[in-house]
């Protein structure tokens, strides 16, 4: 079972927030907590965007919708890294033609043909 934290917990948890910082980043989505019995609850995923955002707001003072687009670029480049492991582990897969085909096939779209 994931642990969950309220947000008393979160608060405490990571170092740099405050109530009133974590209201700016629920407004502009950084997070979404999740509503149960217990009332919102966050996730450790939760944790490392809220300890990201508290870096970025003060090493470069970055208001939270600034923040809110640089994360979620983040995530985006997560995603793809994640989405290319997948190809690369089924070109891997494949036979030793399949591979050297596909290296040539994408070599020439990424630098131009030989």
């Amino acid at each position: 079972m994931t642990r969950t934290l309220t947000e008393e917990e979160l608060i405490t948890t990571v170092a740099r927030l405050t109530s009133t910082r974590l209201s700016e980043y629920l407004a502009a989505e950084i997070v979404i907590p999740e509503q149960t019995n217990r009332g919102l609850v966050y996730h450790t995923l939760d944790v490392a965007r809220l300890e990201l955002a508290c870096e970025l707001h003060e090493q470069y003072d970055m208001e939270a919708d600034a923040l809110a687009m640089m994360i979620s670029l983040i995530d985006q480049m997560h995603g793809l890294r994640a989405e290319l492991r997948e190809v690369l582990s089924a070109v891997e897969a494949q036979p030793d033609p399949v591979r050297q085909t596909l290296i040539e096939v994408i070599g020439a779209a990424r630098f131009g043909p030989k």
